[in-house]
């Protein structure tokens, strides 16, 4: 009984600890001010995507015209965010951030324009101006917290918050769009997201003090400074690349394991309880993150991506090689505790790596990685269900998803190596 009492005493100050980790963040003035705002309009890019299928389907009748849509919305988001990204390093987000809005809603309006007068054209034009010119509020609020705090181990507790909040919003948007625009108004869904993101980034880009500084002036001089010191001699460096290629295989799990869990329970006759296990896996993210966050760690990113990253390979070759029911749900939840992880340590290795006067790009690139991975593992256990079964999909999945531990062990390598020669 004594031990039990003991053990719920540590619990308890764990708790306390760890909420204590996460107020102090928002000691610095305007820091939950940007939090907040940063938060609201991520809210607004969940639920964008799913509300663009929804208007363009509506408005058209057709699917194929609602998926072209979303897809070159992505594509464009994919591309072009990195270099405006550049932008908002050089000029600040203060200037930037709303000539990217004023660029989205404008794309947003030429979507709904095409639909109404039949022109394919504008309407594909009006979604890549709308993915090309979508702010990134994920990676305007990471490179705040790096400006704000010094301290890495505080610099990992509010990157874990950070995860915390995607995952929250990517469990909340799409159900909210799928509830506005069937029950309330086909177009709800679009003018829902947009409104989101328009308020959230005026609120963000209203605390000034917390922004970090244009680097238009010292860009060059701080780039060949960096150079010096870190490992790569600058933007792109093996350690920022072996990163990126965790998150891609990361995303090719979050691409496959909808579509995955969606046949697999379809065929057992069970199709609702997709969903219901697909957000099983972000409880469990929502769960590691704000742990990860909460408590000290020794460990260097590099090797915690790594344990991860292994980890997230053999739930899904556990699936694999048993595809039943009880082993998929169990599956998905040990995968979903790696998946906050990845993303706080492929941000902090991105933080270390890439130099200051390019974080916001560094940051977006993480988001083009994981959008890529999404695309390529959606396109593939697609194909491979519809040929060959759930079991070979999973098979195929998992041959994409060793992209992440391979990556994840080189950079771990390559960061030994590097610090043998330093």
């Amino acid at each position: 009984m004594a031990d039990v009492r003991r053990a719920a005493q540590m619990l308890i100050l764990r708790v306390r600890s760890g909420r204590e980790r996460y107020a102090s963040l928002f000691s610095p003035p305007g820091a939950a001010a940007f939090f907040a705002g940063a938060s609201v309009a991520r809210l607004g890019v969940a639920m964008t995507g799913l509300g663009l299928l929804w208007t363009v389907q509506s408005l058209t009748g057709s699917f194929a015209l609602a998926g072209l849509a979303t897809g070159t919305f992505a594509a464009g988001e994919a591309v072009a965010g990195p270099q405006l990204a550049r932008l908002v390093d050089r000029f600040g987000q203060t200037r930037t951030v709303p000539l990217l809005l004023a660029g989205h809603l404008l794309g947003l309006a030429s979507v709904v324009a095409g639909c109404l007068s039949d022109s394919v054209p504008v309407l594909i034009a009006g979604a890549v101006v709308a993915g090309g010119s979508l702010p990134q509020p994920g990676a305007l609020s990471a490179a705040r917290w790096t400006h704000l705090l010094t301290d890495r181990d505080r610099l990992r507790t509010a990157f874990s918050l950070e995860a915390a909040v995607n995952d929250v919003v990517f469990l909340a948007g799409p159900p909210a769009v799928t509830l506005a625009s069937g029950l309330i108004w086909w177009g709800a869904g679009t003018v829902g997201a947009a409104g989101l993101l328009v308020a959230g980034c005026v609120v963000l880009v209203a605390q000034r003090r917390t922004a970090p500084p244009a680097r238009a002036r010292d860009a060059r001089a701080e780039g060949a400074q960096t150079a010096v010191r870190r490992s790569g001699g600058g933007f792109v460096s093996r350690r920022l690349v072996s990163t990126l290629g965790v998150v891609f295989g990361l995303g090719c799990f979050f691409g496959a394991a909808p579509i995955v869990v969606t046949a697999f329970t379809a065929q057992q006759g069970y199709a609702p309880a997709a969903g219901v296990i697909v957000a099983l896996t972000s409880l469990a993210s929502l769960v590691s993150g704000l742990a990860y966050g909460a408590i000290r760690v020794r460990r260097a990113p590099s090797t915690v991506q790594a344990l991860a990253a292994v980890t997230l390979l053999a739930s899904v070759m556990a699936a694999a090689l048993a595809p039943v029911l009880p082993v998929i749900v169990l599956a998905l939840l040990v995968a979903g505790t790696t998946i906050a992880p990845v993303h706080v340590t492929s941000t902090q290795l991105v933080e270390t790596t890439v130099p200051r006067h390019a974080l916001t790009r560094g940051f977006t690139w993480i988001n083009t990685a994981s959008a890529s991975g999404i695309a390529a593992g959606g396109a593939l256990c697609g194909v491979v269900v519809q040929a060959a079964g759930v079991q070979t999909a999973l098979v195929a999945c998992s041959a994409l998803i060793a992209v992440a531990p391979v990556s994840a062990l080189l950079g771990v390598r390559g960061s030994r190596a590097s610090d043998a020669i330093g």
